[in-house]
């Protein structure tokens, strides 16, 4: 095994030996590569075009694409770090990062915890945006498409992320980065106009003794700042509002998210609201149905989507959606499904 010149300079000096110097650094890799966790995925469908053009997708076998994550979680101790490394392959890279090289560097961040007041999670370098009740993972999303309000927002931040509990039940965070999104066709890190985006997060948690709304959640959330390479005075805007609520009935969760992105430069207001229920029926079975508008400069159209999931194999979700879309100005009124499948490990 290499050694650094220090490590070598205490073997010359007799301070260590060499053998026992070899066996520390074995074991400080051995220590970093056991914290370290690989996952990912792989996602393919099949897509039926009931209506011409659709929100779905043309007709036939799709094949979405992939994940590869490599991270480090923070430790329990003061000053503990980590790292998170998120990549996209494929399909899912190009819609993510409108591109077509079939590769996106979706995550890559330091995280640092600091230890004052109660406790500082520090996030440095491409992480993703703190608006947003869906993301890019269709699995960890109650549907297979997005909605409306996905498309609004921005998705991936280059800069830095602080986030703190304020109290039990309330968290806090507040960041700036180089521009108002780094996923618009790149990764982009120049900063617009030497003007930070600066975004800021409250999440509020419903205490145990509320009953069955005990868990649910509130998140307020607000980003600000120019695109890349644009003025000052192009700067754009996204409030983001959602909830997470339980319901009196076993098995059943509902959701609301509303979206209003505003491009000052463009003159342009675009406003999104999308309600979620999602019913476990057992362990291995899930409805899920969603009905969400949007209104886009006096434009607007409505979509209804219901989704069954079902577990048959180890890792595999499996889920059949249809969705119906009525008065959306290119597409008109339209009917598709989709037939998901996502493995993760």
């Amino acid at each position: 095994m290499k050694m650094n010149k220090w490590t070598m300079g205490l073997a010359a000096a007799g301070v260590v030996s060499l053998a026992s110097a070899a066996q520390a650094e074995e074991n400080s890799v051995l220590t970093a590569l056991s914290s370290t966790v690989i996952s990912g995925s792989a996602e393919v469908s099949y897509n039926g075009n009931l209506s011409g053009n659709n929100k779905i997708g043309d007709q036939g076998f799709v094949a979405n694409g992939a994940s590869l994550a490599i991270s480090s979680p923070l430790g329990e101790g003061d000053y503990s770090a980590g790292f998170n490394v998120d990549l996209l392959l494929g399909n899912r890279a190009d819609a993510f990062g409108s591109g077509d090289d079939g590769f996106l560097i979706k995550n890559a961040n330091i995280g640092l915890n600091l230890p004052f007041g109660n406790g500082i999670d520090l996030t440095v370098g491409l992480f993703d945006s703190i608006v947003g009740y869906e993301t890019e993972a269709s699995a960890s999303n109650p549907n297979v498409s997005r909605s409306y309000g996905y498309g609004l927002g921005p998705l991936t931040h280059t800069g830095a992320l602080v986030s703190t509990s304020l109290t039990d039940g309330l968290n806090f965070s507040f960041g700036l980065a180089n521009s108002f999104g780094s996923t618009l066709g790149t990764t982009a890190s120049d900063v617009a106009d030497n003007n930070f985006t600066y975004m800021v997060g409250v999440e509020a948690t419903v205490p145990d003794n509320l009953g069955f709304l005990a868990g649910s959640t509130v998140y307020v959330g607000y980003v600000d700042g120019a695109a890349s390479g644009s003025s000052n005075d192009d700067e754009d805007s996204h409030l983001y509002v959602g909830a997470s609520v339980a319901s009196p009935i076993e098995g059943v969760s509902l959701g609301v998210a509303y979206d209003d992105r505003t491009k000052h430069g463009a003159v342009s207001d675009s406003d999104a609201v999308a309600l979620y229920a999602v019913w476990d029926v057992s362990d291995d079975v899930s409805l899920a149905g969603r009905y969400d508008t949007i209104d886009s400069d006096g434009d607007s159209s409505a979509m209804w989507t219901a989704t069954l999931g079902y577990s048959i194999w180890d890792n595999v979700l499996t889920r059949l959606e249809y969705n119906i879309e009525t008065g959306h100005k290119e597409r008109g009124d339209s009917a598709g499904f989709a037939l998901n499948l996502y493995y993760q490990f």
